[in-house]
């Protein structure tokens, strides 16, 4: 299925079943892959597999960015637990399925090795509600990779449900927060966004965003909240993302720490460049499968085809890296631009050139499992014991 994915950069099942060139009917091939991808059970294993290569660049500092996708499917009616969801491209409500990946960041790259991915359905008999489908994979990689590191929320997630996991569990945390929350300050109760328009900036610092650098100025309140009585937490207030401050809400102690999480918030829009990346490479979306186990198992696996991409950006000069990007002809990026700092897509159109043009496809590379001239008929006697039969 990789090398099908990875060949035809696309993750419906015909362009898959091109790309294997089997000595058998495409129908045939197609309906092989459906079936094992509906019957498929071994997730765990395949995960697990992908994860031992990618620990080694997980430690104690590692950010892991937390966010939810769509799969948006608009026109389909025959597909298994189907729910509503929010179309981000297009703003509106549609059928379709939600998607949670936890990501981690490499620390030579900032690149993101998605270590936790999730299809789930509200229509789903098992379905709780999605803070317990969150709660499930903050506990996953807890327990894989320990405490450490950061987790960096985006202000979907600004509920207490989640705040209080992070502190029982003794875990580090940046939530940007919405302005309608009350916060203890002083002694008092006072709305975050009027306590934040008491401060204009204690610190100046500059960034670059999206190719451009923008001047910022932040400072840090220590708060309460109610429900967690006494527990020091600092409101960060960030100003020059937009028209109206920026707030942050993090458990992080140490003195002028807040130009640190500013930018290490800055870096949760690492797991948007994720995203973008199924979606426009391998068009994510455009799936058609309709059991829901054979969505989770594409998604699975294009999602560890992104993840072993990212493991080549950290070894550019690795033989496998250049002759890769060589396949891929990238156009020369201009000098007045950045830098680039994003290699997925020039690592994935060099692996579907350099494996369309291969003379062998994947079962050249494999033992046969019988001989293709042998005959299948059943018999009651080897061809040795008829020699022998013959003879006397």
């Amino acid at each position: 299925m990789l090398y099908g994915i990875a060949a035809a950069n696309s993750w419906q099942l015909t362009e898959i079943g091109r790309a294997l060139d089997e000595d058998i009917a495409l129908k045939k091939t197609v309906n092989r892959l459906s079936l094992g991808l509906k019957g498929f059970s071994g997730h765990e294993t395949v995960k697990e597999n992908y994860l031992k290569i990618a620990e080694k660049y997980i430690d104690e500092t590692t950010v892991y960015p937390i966010d939810e996708s769509e799969a948006a499917k608009p026109y389909s009616v025959a597909m298994e637990a189907l729910h509503q969801v929010h179309d981000g491209s297009t703003g509106k409500i549609v059928p379709g399925y939600t998607t949670l990946e936890i990501t981690a960041l490499t620390h030579k790259t900032k690149t993101p090795l998605p270590v936790y991915e999730r299809v789930f359905s509200a229509a789903e008999k098992e379905y709780l509600s999605q803070d317990a489908e969150v709660l499930k994979g903050l506990r996953y990689v807890s327990k894989r990779f320990g405490h450490g590191g950061y987790r960096v929320l985006d202000r979907g997630y600004d509920a207490n449900i989640y705040m209080e996991y992070f502190i029982k569990s003794g875990e580090k945390f940046i939530v940007r927060v919405k302005k309608n929350r009350n916060v203890r300050h002083g002694g008092k109760l006072v709305n975050i966004e009027e306590l934040a328009g008491r401060y204009k900036g204690k610190y100046a610092f500059r960034c670059t965003l999206h190719g451009k650098t923008i001047y910022m100025k932040v400072t840090e309140i220590p708060i309460n909240l109610c429900e967690f009585g006494e527990y020091p937490l600092y409101l960060v207030v960030v100003y020059g993302f937009g028209d109206k401050p920026m707030l942050l809400i993090t458990n992080c102690r140490g003195s002028g720490l807040c130009v640190a999480i500013a930018k290490l918030y800055q870096l949760r829009w690492k797991i948007e460049e994720h995203f973008r990346f199924k979606k426009h490479q391998y068009n994510f979306e455009d799936f058609r499968v309709r059991s829901l186990n054979a969505i989770r198992t594409l998604h699975l696996l294009v999602t560890l085809l992104a993840g072993y991409m990212a493991l080549l950006t950290q070894e550019l000069d690795s033989v496998i890296s250049c002759v890769l990007r060589c396949c891929a002809r990238p156009i020369p990026r201009s000098k007045k631009r950045a830098p680039k700092k994003f290699f997925h897509y020039e690592l994935a159109a060099g692996f579907a050139t350099l494996l369309r043009k291969a003379t062998a496809n994947l079962k050249a590379h494999f033992p046969p499992l019988r001989n293709p001239h042998q005959s299948q008929q059943l018999s009651l006697f080897s061809y040795s014991a008829w020699l022998r039969f013959a003879d006397s």
